[in-house]
């Protein structure tokens, strides 16, 4: 794994941004050499009355070819980043199963 970039608007505090990219490291650690890249990127919505504020967005660049994009709502960063990060694990560990079975 090259490198995990993690963007955020003004509202998300450098913390946040460094708990995201400590959890994906941690989740997509036994895969490294299955992972170009990976880019997580953190927003509020502007939603109004939604019990899910915060937009987390992993985008993985694959080798040889390929990528997986998890997008997933939550009530707070946290929230937002720990689903993620479950869905993630989920969806790379059936990706790289179906490339050794075929």
């Amino acid at each position: 794994m090259n490198r995990i970039t993690v963007v955020g608007d003004d509202t998300i505090n450098a913390q946040a941004r460094t708990y995201a990219e400590y959890r994906v490291f941690a989740a997509l650690a036994r895969h490294t050499r299955s992972v170009r890249r990976v880019r997580v990127v953190l927003r509020h919505t502007d939603a109004r009355g939604s019990c899910d504020k915060v937009i987390c967005v992993v985008t993985v660049g694959l080798e040889p070819a390929g990528s997986l994009r998890i997008r997933v709502r939550g009530p707070h960063v946290y929230a937002a980043i720990n689903r993620a990060v479950e869905r993630l694990g989920d969806a790379l560990g059936r990706r790289i199963e179906q490339r050794l079975s075929s």
